[in-house]
């Protein structure tokens, strides 16, 4: 009777635990032992080899003790309470239960996803393996990647309802100690129900939240994650999120590409000037045009000029408007094209530009020029690796377009001023957002503009590596051999 009143109790406590809402399963093992579990979110093979076969074979009345040493499971948890095993539970843990306290072990077996190629940051060269949304697995992933001791792993948990495990991981010899101490008063002070991706905990541990550029990368390849590692950066991994927090960043990383060091010095020197042009374009060229053609006619080339006019003899909007329908327009199809199922967005995207475009000019909305000149602005942006960055120029881009309507070729500057200033004044991390541009560093800014061949036996990285690259001269690039 005993036997079956412990179970009862056990049963009612967890049901009323979980409102009756889920099917638990509570078994008596013996008249002092009880286990409890959801039968869908454990491994029924060792369920039964580790726990119900060894729990079998124990005395009457064991001890929490016994139940430990007798239990061959890694991930065993001392349980005070009985709400506290509940979030377990769900996790496909397993409540061993006895009169005076309980444990709870680790025979989950939940659905994952299989390793599969980056889909947002795709590269022709390097690994073609990216994060999942298992934290155990990102985290061996990196392990696996970097075999090193001091690689180190701290665990938090966030989230009221969720209970969400969060993972931050750097090098203690080569992270800076004030900085991953400024990362865990961060995540500690956070008080919420609920996280529910990585991007989201970046904005709230982010030095400025207001900014509309991000001061935090997120990555899903585990190179440029471990890669970070190796150079002293910080990681942080959110369980149930197939992205990594990256930090601290500065605004010349969100340009760079892991690809640029797979493609050798030359070619990933020219990828990354060419990423500077698109950056450009991306921001200028727009706004370029609406000065030009509404307070600077004369800086354009007469034969330019007779096309210019030409086109717009039937445009009936001042080229600011102009302008903005059409980047909304590009905006749109952007969108649409990105929420739409892949194939049909890729097919919507190509025909429903060259239809729009071409109705467009049809109608005399807008001039075929203005069309060119968008689609570059738009191939610009999407020359920028990290999608936050991205979104955030072509958001810049129409405070230009409008200050360029208003006041011309000083309104560009008015905004590029202002928008200069304020990447000069954010910081990630504590580290200058806009360094090495400011505070100048000429050897940080060659070491990350240009890609030198690597230093043959020199193993160490940081500071040397940066010295390596002072003593490099336009000559010895010419010549082949490095001046002493």
């Amino acid at each position: 009777m005993a036997d079956f009143d412990f179970a009862a109790s056990l049963q009612e406590q967890i049901s009323a635990l979980f409102h009756h809402r889920v099917h638990l399963v509570v078994r008596s093992i013996s008249p002092s032992v009880a286990i409890c579990y959801m039968p869908q979110h454990v491994d029924t093979k060792q369920l039964h080899t580790s726990i119900l076969s060894p729990l079998l074979q124990l005395g009457q009345t064991p001890t929490i003790e016994d139940l430990r040493s007798s239990l061959p499971i890694g991930e065993i948890m001392d349980i005070a309470t009985i709400p506290e095993c509940a979030p377990l539970i769900v996790k496909g843990w397993v409540y061993i239960a006895t009169p005076q306290a309980g444990i709870a072990a680790n025979v989950a077996d939940l659905p994952k996803r299989s390793l599969t190629s980056p889909e947002n940051e795709t590269t022709i060269l390097g690994p073609m393996v990216a994060f999942t949304e298992s934290i155990g697995m990102n985290t061996t992933l990196l392990r696996t990647s970097i075999p090193d001791t001091e690689l180190c792993s701290e665990e938090y948990k966030m989230g009221n309802k969720r209970n969400t495990t969060i993972h931050l991981m750097f090098m203690a010899d080569r992270a800076n100690p004030d900085r991953v101490e400024l990362v865990r008063q961060r995540i500690k002070q956070l008080r919420l129900n609920d996280v529910t991706g990585s991007s989201e905990l970046m904005h709230m541990i982010q030095d400025n939240d207001l900014s509309v550029f991000p001061q935090l990368m997120l990555t899903e390849r585990i190179d440029l994650a471990s890669h970070s590692l190796i150079e002293g950066k910080i990681i942080i991994l959110l369980d149930g999120s197939p992205l990594v927090i990256v930090g601290p960043s500065e605004f010349i990383d969100f340009f760079l590409s892991m690809e640029d060091r797979y493609l050798g010095w030359g070619i990933g020197t020219f990828i990354r000037a060419l990423r500077m042009v698109a950056l450009i374009l991306s921001v200028f060229l727009t706004p370029a045009y609406v000065a030009a053609l509404t307070f600077h006619y004369e800086i354009i080339p007469s034969s330019l000029l007779v096309s210019l006019i030409e086109s717009r003899s039937k445009v009936p909007f001042p080229p600011l408007f102009e302008t903005i329908i059409l980047e909304v327009t590009m905006e749109l199809l952007r969108e649409a094209g990105a929420r739409l199922p892949t194939k049909v967005g890729q097919t919507m995207g190509i025909v429903g530009g060259i239809v729009i475009g071409q109705a467009a000019v049809q109608a005399g909305f807008t001039s075929n020029i203005l069309i060119m000149l968008v689609a570059l602005a738009a191939l610009g942006s999407f020359a920028t690796p990290d999608y936050l960055m991205s979104s955030s120029l072509r958001l810049v881009r129409y405070p230009m377009v409008i200050f360029a309507g208003m006041w011309g070729s000083i309104g560009i500057v008015f905004v590029t001023s202002l928008v200069t200033m304020h990447l000069i004044r954010q910081t990630s991390l504590g580290r200058p957002y806009f360094s090495p541009v400011h505070p100048i560093k000429e050897s940080d800014l060659a070491y990350d503009e240009v890609l030198l061949p690597e230093p043959k036996g020199l193993t160490a990285t940081g500071h040397k590596v940066r010295k390596y690259v002072r003593s490099i001269s336009l000559r010895s690039l010419w010549t082949g051999k490095i001046d002493d």
